[in-house]
């Protein structure tokens, strides 16, 4: 058994019984029990088990849940937040990891400057001829549309 000593009102002594609701309506000064006496449960009278065996009766419950089928259950209900969830995290940890890369390669002297000129550049070689003849130009709008429908799927 367990004594816990506790605080008494100044002038109570050891020996003061606790006061009826009565006393401490009537003016009186009420009064805290000096000692508390608390029983120790079954599971914590097993012999090298300081923890009372609240740890063995949170896995068994763990392990009926589990056994009664309600955590597949709850698994088949939650699955498909939970796979929003992971996309939206790891798009969002993409996204970082990518705005970072930018980032270094923007404080690069020169690099910003060089990656236009070079963008510039393909543009002119490679798209300018492509839109001074009808034939190429037709032929390059057939290709974005057939793109377009295979990425639409129709």
């Amino acid at each position: 058994m367990a004594d816990l000593p506790t605080t008494s009102p100044a002038g109570a002594g050891p020996d003061s019984s606790p006061a009826s609701p009565a006393d401490g309506e009537a003016g009186g000064v009420p009064t805290v029990a000096t000692t508390l006496t608390i029983p120790p449960s079954a599971a914590s009278e097993l012999p090298g088990d300081p923890e009372g065996g609240e740890w063995e009766l949170l896995i068994g419950q763990l392990r009926d849940w589990f056994a009664s089928g309600q955590a597949r259950a709850a698994w088949v209900q939650a699955r498909t937040p939970a796979l929003v969830l992971a996309a939206l995290i790891a798009t969002l940890m993409v996204l970082r990891i990518y705005a970072a890369l930018i980032q270094a390669m923007d404080s690069l002297p020169l690099l910003p400057g060089l990656l236009e000129l070079v963008g510039v550049i393909w543009v002119v070689r490679n798209g300018v001829p492509r839109l001074l003849r009808r034939g190429d130009r037709e032929q390059l709008a057939e290709g974005l549309r057939q793109r377009w429908r295979r990425f639409r799927a129709r």
